[in-house]
């Protein structure tokens, strides 16, 4: 999620309890108003922690991780329980009525059940509001990008193009980004020439000429999707194009990518004879050392 989004979410929390505690037409015996809007905000911050962090981990099952409003949806229910557990704990230690007053007219053989049972029902708008204004941000984000496998026809063509686009680098790669699927499937349209590519947890930071952007997305399966003759994997969080490659910088064990912008990109153990193969084809190509260098 972009540092922008999650801000807009504690915004949004703080807003609602804000709201809540602003509403509450009566306050228990001793509570200041500063108590009251201080019992709706950890109240709220629960449920709203509670919500985003089911969404993280129902976002992880393979089914689902492209289906952001199914997530969403199973996010709302699955932290509906753990919210009214802890609500209800929180309010029995501050001596709130509310769970309590319900005991005379709970059915079941014990009354604590038929009242936790009310408790459920009571809660449940509360619950089903919050999680829906939650949503919203989140489904603003950049869509999940679609499968590759009904663009595969157009990215065939886009590698069939001539011997003089073949010869041009640059027109192959801005070729290859408006055709294949991965590109196209981006909304808004990535703009400029890719970079680099890195792994962020869920996330997947997009480097070009024209702008920077995180997405949604697995990193494997961006590295499937982009053609081998744009770049290579160099670590297992990090992408690079072949025209973004400085030079390779070995010290001892470590070997570093120095990028055209100035940035270091270490490069793993299993991808370094790669990384020094493509470094020593460049540099035979074009008779000179400015790609690859040992420290």
């Amino acid at each position: 999620m972009s540092r922008q989004n999650l801000l807009l979410l504690i915004a949004m929390t703080i807003c609602a309890a804000f709201l809540l505690a602003a509403n509450q037409q009566t306050r228990p015996d001793g509570w200041n108003v500063l108590s009251v809007y201080g019992y709706w905000f950890v109240r709220i911050s629960i449920e709203a922690t509670l919500f985003f962090a089911f969404f993280l981990l129902v976002g992880l099952i393979p089914a689902l991780n492209r289906r952001k409003v199914a997530v969403l949806c199973l996010a709302g229910l699955a932290s509906y329980l753990p919210f009214v557990l802890s609500v209800t704990a929180m309010d029995i230690v501050l001596g709130l009525p509310e769970l309590g007053s319900t005991a005379g007219t709970a059915w079941g053989p014990d009354p604590r059940v038929g009242a936790f049972l009310l408790e459920l029902g009571y809660l449940l708008d509360n619950h089903a509001f919050l999680c829906g204004l939650l949503s919203l941000p989140l489904l603003a984000e950049t869509r999940m990008i679609v499968s590759i496998g009904k663009h595969t026809n157009v990215a065939q063509e886009a590698l069939e193009t001539t011997s003089e686009e073949l010869a041009d680098g640059g027109a192959l790669t801005e070729n290859l980004q408006g055709q294949t699927s991965f590109f196209e499937s981006l909304s808004p349209p990535f703009t400029g020439t890719l970079l680099r590519a890195e792994a962020q947890e869920h996330y997947v930071k997009l480097v070009g000429t024209a702008e920077t952007r995180m997405i949604l997305y697995r990193f494997s399966d961006i590295l499937r999707e982009l053609p081998p003759s744009l770049g290579m994997q160099v670590h297992r969080s990090h992408w690079i194009a072949n025209e973004a490659i400085r030079k390779v910088i070995r010290k001892g064990n470590n070997t570093r990518i120095e990028t055209q912008d100035g940035m270091q990109i270490p490069v793993s153990r299993r991808y370094v004879s790669r990384v020094t193969g493509w470094a020593e084809q460049n540099s035979e190509k074009t008779g000179s050392n400015d790609r690859a260098s040992t420290a």
